[in-house]
């Protein structure tokens, strides 16, 4: 593969986060209504919520549309072990909208981007977010660093639709055989960003560790892939370790943990 010229990145859950994030969130909106739900259950409660979801996402239907949310809840619910919701979803919802929440970016994400900068790459996000994104990013300090900024408002298409990747690549000006687009979501990042040609680096989703902080060292030396590597699972990805992984088709995959 060509060398890395150009460096996208995904926004929510790479650079910026939520503050509680969504399952604390659920959680205090739970306990709110009288339900306390096993916070040792809660990823994989949630990691079927997310999967039922997705799997609507790429279809097109939007992550807040009621019945997506419903059907989130419920499987959140039955993997908990916990008593259908109902009629009582509505309240839910309504408690979970109360809980206030702050964006943040996380605090070596600017250093991060500056750091990139500095090596000579071109950089650029590519964001599933509303029109205020642009807003948001220069608030955060994010954008100073950006060339490029395809947002899914603006742009018309959600991921993992290649004209969004397509309209990033655009206003940078490179070619997708040297770009990487960096993000978690399999469905969404990893198959979106091929279908437009470019190479992929999928990060995990853990809370307690940011897996970026090297990014800068390793995109110093070759990112070879291990072509005996297998494709892994849908979803989030969730791994222990640096793994380079080769992917289907001509351009690789990438995992960070």
């Amino acid at each position: 593969m060509p060398p890395v010229r150009s460096i996208f990145f995904d926004i929510g859950d790479t650079l910026v986060f939520d503050d509680p994030p969504l399952p604390v969130r659920v959680a205090l909106a739970a306990q709110a209504l009288g339900v306390t739900l096993d916070p040792g259950r809660l990823p994989a409660a949630f990691q079927a919520g997310e999967r039922f979801a997705v799997a609507r996402y790429v279809r097109g239907i939007p992550w807040d549309a009621p019945d997506t949310v419903r059907g989130a809840l419920a499987r959140i619910w039955q993997a908990l072990n916990l008593p259908p919701g109902g009629d009582d979803w509505q309240t839910l919802i309504a408690a979970f909208v109360a809980v206030p929440c702050a964006r943040y970016v996380h605090p070596d994400a600017l250093k991060l981007l500056a750091d990139l900068k500095a090596q000579g790459f071109i950089l650029g996000a590519i964001s599933d977010w509303e029109t205020t994104l642009p807003d948001l990013l220069r608030e955060l300090g994010i954008a100073p660093y950006l060339d490029a900024l395809a947002v899914s408002a603006t742009v018309g298409v959600t991921k993992p639709d290649a004209r969004l990747f397509g309209e990033a690549l655009r206003q940078a000006d490179t070619l997708a055989e040297t770009a990487l687009h960096v993000g978690d979501w399999y469905e969404l990042d990893v198959l979106g960003a091929r279908s437009a040609g470019m190479q992929t680096l999928r990060l995990p989703a853990r809370d307690d560790v940011w897996c970026l902080g090297g990014l800068p060292q390793r995109l110093g030396g070759p990112l070879a892939p291990n072509p005996g590597g297998a494709e892994e699972g849908l979803g989030k990805a969730r791994f222990p370790l640096w793994l380079p992984r080769i992917g289907v088709g001509a351009s690789p995959l990438y995992i960070l943990s």
